[in-house]
């Protein structure tokens, strides 16, 4: 490979890790923000329409608060590493099938592979031929049997522990801040509720300024999007807890 080939592969398909583990950053951090602002809404919503306005404390919020954002966090980043883990042996038990088909079976193969080109706008001819390129490397021509007659994508390149650590984290960035005001502020509850409101708002704006970002997408559009998502989960959340005043 010469060097400005490769100048070029690093260039324009190097990837940050915003936007490797952006799908994690999303995920873990809208959870966190709703699922943190949930029990913050659900006191707050019991006490603000009912009679125990004052029963509400600081400490009742940040205990509960806190226990399920580490409780949660953890749990989001385990079943996010075993999410990955899962969908690679379910390839790589999918893959082995295939294996043993295109060993065993290779003319059966061989026609469907050159039916699937045909699909794909390739003549009759142009799809033996390729066909019969693909048929001399066998670990290339399961892999675009497991892609194009399987429709799976090969997910072993994702590194399942750090994918659950980037989940994790991001539910605990995100997920304190609408615990903030009741970290710092030294005043009554119904006062750090409407604080902590506003502290969600911001935490989803900035979510959804780091994937308009990393993506590249029209900033206002990805805003809203992420707010709008997170904005009708805290609310449910928020309905719940008046459900259920005091």
């Amino acid at each position: 490979m010469n060097k400005t080939l490769q100048q070029h592969l690093k260039e324009e398909h190097s990837q940050g890790p915003l936007t490797e583990y952006l799908k994690e950053i999303i995920y873990g951090g809208n959870d966190g923000i709703v699922t943190t602002f949930a029990v913050v809404a659900g006191f707050s919503g019991a006490s603000l329409f009912g009679e125990a306005l004052v029963g509400i404390s600081f400490l009742t919020v940040l205990l509960f608060g806190l226990a399920n954002l580490f409780a949660d966090g953890l749990s989001m980043g385990l079943g996010n590493y075993l999410s990955v883990k899962a969908d690679g042996d379910v390839y790589q038990a999918a893959e082995d099938k295939e294996r043993i088909e295109i060993r065993e079976n290779t003319e059966m193969e061989k026609e469907e592979t050159i039916e699937i080109l045909q699909t794909k706008g390739f003549s009759a001819d142009q799809a033996q031929t390729m066909t019969s390129i693909l048929q001399t490397n066998e670990d290339y021509w399961t892999d675009w049997m497991m892609k194009h007659e399987l429709g799976m994508e090969d997910p072993r390149g994702t590194n399942p522990i750090l994918t659950g650590f980037a989940t994790f984290i991001a539910f605990l960035i995100f997920g304190v801040i609408p615990l903030l005001p009741y970290m710092i502020l030294d005043t009554d509850p119904a006062t750090a509720f409407y604080a902590s409101i506003g502290a969600t708002l911001f935490a989803l704006i900035a979510l959804g300024i780091i994937k308009g970002k990393v993506l590249g997408q029209k900033m206002f559009r990805s805003i809203l999007e992420v707010v709008l998502i997170g904005g009708v989960a805290a609310v449910v959340a928020f309905a719940v807890g008046v459900m259920f005043r005091a």
